[in-house]
């Protein structure tokens, strides 16, 4: 299902969900709690679906603010019904298409490559990546 957002929309999202980040939620979760309430999810439920996920799963590896945002594209998306290899092969397209624009605006998708070690310009750093998800996953919602 297609959605639409202007520009000042996107981009205020992404403010809020950054914000949403300094005050402690993960990567994941801020990203994705910017498109939970649209897909039938309460706040609380969208931060404890996504938990797991900040930290590129705690291990450095896809960063939380991608995983948010792929997680918002599969929630607001229409269901790939079991057994349609073609509609399923159409949404991982879509899918791969928001990770490699996620890769060609932050520079990389793994976590551990993208966050600095110190917490303090990590938290700058991951606002950005933050925003870029929501910006990216907004535009992959419109399509």
């Amino acid at each position: 299902m297609k959605k639409t957002w202007t520009a000042d929309e996107i981009a205020a999202m992404g403010e809020k969900a950054a914000g949403m980040h300094g005050v402690g939620c993960n990567c994941a979760q801020s990203v994705f709690l910017m498109f939970a309430e649209e897909g039938g999810l309460d706040a609380e439920t969208a931060r404890k679906l996504m938990q797991s996920f900040g930290g590129g799963l705690a291990v450095g590896e896809v960063c939380g603010a991608l995983s948010g945002a792929e997680a918002a594209l599969g929630l607001l998306s229409d269901p790939v019904p079991p057994g349609d290899f073609a509609a399923k092969m159409a949404f991982s397209e879509r899918a791969k298409a928001l990770a490699e624009a996620f890769r060609e605006g932050a520079g990389a998708l793994r976590c551990e490559t993208l966050r600095p070690e110190d917490m303090e310009a990590r938290r700058a750093v991951c606002g950005g990546y933050i925003r870029l998800g929501v910006k990216l996953a907004a535009e992959a919602l419109m399509k």
